[in-house]
């Protein structure tokens, strides 16, 4: 199961002092804050920026007919935006604040300049991608999971990333990711969210009351759904 850690925000701390390094007398970036719940970036929407996220998680998503579908999060110094800089102007994503957040913003042909003077621009780039890429193949190796296997899967990934671990070995996941934000996370609905979450209690897996929510014993679990349903993840 790849899930992602905090070995890999190495690469974007090189790419923000990159690109907070200027010789000009006014700072090449902004620092914004958003409030839970806010768009950054818009599904065709048009921009001249580019964000690296400073603190808070940041939901990636695509517009559905009903509800936006989740494919991803993104947190501390996660980029917005390197498919608008690479692609053209416009966001072939949204971007919405989860929790509260704050961002350096940079304008995108600052952004562009800064990447082809540097000796390590293809490193940059590829690592911008796979940042970008490895996290919504991770939530398509969810789909042929059992339903409560696939809502344990989306904990375990929200915690591993986000969540903190405690001296008994559990995880809390942050109060931010609820039954909505997992169901359009896993295309599952709100309601069998719940279902399936009660039932993980009832197995003693998790704990949903005092919240935040809590994997008991995260690393055993994270590693018998590693073991038990090893193709798919």
């Amino acid at each position: 199961m790849s899930l992602l850690n905090e070995e890999n925000s190495f690469y974007n701390a090189d790419l923000l002092e990159l690109l907070k390094d200027s010789n000009e007398a006014v700072l090449p970036y902004k620092r914004i804050r958003f409030r839970r719940n806010q768009k950054i970036l818009i599904e065709g929407e048009e921009t001249a920026y580019f964000y690296i996220i400073e603190e808070g998680v940041v939901a990636m998503s695509k517009n559905t007919c009903k509800e936006d579908s989740i494919i991803s999060f993104l947190g501390k110094r996660d980029s917005i935006g390197p498919l608008t800089m690479l692609g053209g102007a416009k966001s072939p994503v949204n971007y919405t604040t989860i929790s509260e957040v704050s961002i350096y913003q940079f304008e995108r042909k600052y952004v562009l300049g800064k990447f082809l003077s540097s000796p390590n621009v293809f490193w940059h780039m590829n690592t911008l991608m796979q940042n970008m890429v490895e996290p919504i193949l991770e939530r398509e190796s969810y789909v042929n999971l059992p339903s409560s296997e696939k809502v344990l899967a989306g904990l375990i990934a929200c915690g591993e990333r986000f969540g903190r671990i405690e001296s008994d070995g559990s995880c809390l996941v942050p109060y931010y990711f609820t039954q909505k934000i997992l169901g359009n996370y896993l295309n599952l609905a709100r309601a069998y969210v719940a279902t399936n979450l009660r039932k993980l209690e009832e197995e003693g897996i998790i704990a949903l009351s005092p919240k935040p929510w809590r994997i008991i014993d995260f690393e055993k679990h994270k590693q018998n759904l590693t073991n038990t349903y090893k193709p798919y993840l």
